[in-house]
């Protein structure tokens, strides 16, 4: 499990010694990235951030929130890594799932505002009453660094998954693109395969962190603007050149729901396959 989810990588490698090389150096950047970003790690950097809310940050990890701010500031912080405490009140972190008062929603609505949020220089400061997850982009960034050290041993084919965010690294070994299907959201199975090629993808969706109250379907991307789970949408699928990135957006068209997310995808040429439900039946939109 790395930040929360399965890991699964495929390389292709001729020589069995620098493979075994491969696999460990991988295992230990995981491992890393883990003890630094996991929100439930009593001695995970986010953890060290949330208490102490002056942390240094280390040149690679600062690279993360960076990029953070850059999607939060391009969403108009739809994209939003200080939406803890609605996390918390909505009982996704453990806690008793269940609807909270339209009050305790907007006391809590008032802790979360991606621009408190500052780096300067090395160093990330946070307000004293914020917490941050890094969640909605974690376990993309782990596969770009995984990305990044099996090209540094020039291997040309491998397929990385970490918890649905996904990465192929050029073609598979019949020289063809990779394959990779999409969950169906309202059921068993694979709902559609699609080709991956030096590329990326990132699949939300409703059916992996949910409760149901009410015959109300909650899940557990929250939308910052209301303080209550996102709706429209049951499968968001994301294309990029890099899988943070598309980890992000895929969070952030779920969020939009699936009409304003077309348009949001549309408007910046991503590629992007969403599933929706009307009338108790799925519907796909695909940005163009």
């Amino acid at each position: 499990m790395i930040v929360g989810g399965p890991c699964e990588i495929k390389f292709y490698c001729l020589d069995k010694d620098i493979g075994q090389t491969i696999v460990t150096e991988i295992d230990m950047e995981l491992k890393l990235i883990d003890s630094l970003l996991n929100y439930f790690s009593p001695v995970s950097l986010v953890n060290k951030i949330n208490t102490e809310h002056r942390v240094l940050l280390s040149y690679d990890i600062k690279e993360i929130f960076i990029l953070s701010d850059s999607i939060s500031r391009l969403t108009n912080g739809l994209f939003n890594i200080s939406v803890v405490p609605l996390l918390e009140l909505w009982g996704f972190y453990g806690g008793e799932k269940r609807v909270p008062s339209k009050n305790e929603i907007e006391q809590a609505r008032l802790l979360v505002d991606y621009r408190k949020i500052r780096i300067k220089g090395d160093t990330i400061i946070i307000p004293d009453n914020m917490k941050i997850d890094l969640g909605g982009i974690a376990q993309g960034f782990a596969a770009d660094q995984v990305v990044k050290i099996l090209k540094k041993y020039g291997i040309k084919s491998a397929i990385i998954n970490i918890a649905g965010e996904v990465y192929g690294l050029g073609n598979s070994p019949k020289n063809r693109p990779w394959v990779v299907g999409i969950k169906n959201p309202r059921g068993e199975g694979i709902i559609e395969k699609v080709e991956l090629s030096d590329g990326a993808l990132s699949t939300s969706g409703d059916y992996e962190k949910f409760f149901v109250a009410n015959g109300i379907r909650y899940a557990h991307i929250i939308d910052p603007r209301t303080g209550c789970p996102a709706k429209d949408y049951a499968s968001v699928t994301v294309f990029a050149k890099n899988t943070a990135f598309a980890d992000g957006i895929a969070t952030t068209v779920s969020v939009m729901g699936a009409y304003q997310g077309k348009k949001f995808l549309d408007s910046l040429k991503i590629k992007g396959i969403i599933y929706y439900e009307k009338n108790n039946k799925l519907e796909r939109l695909e940005s163009e």
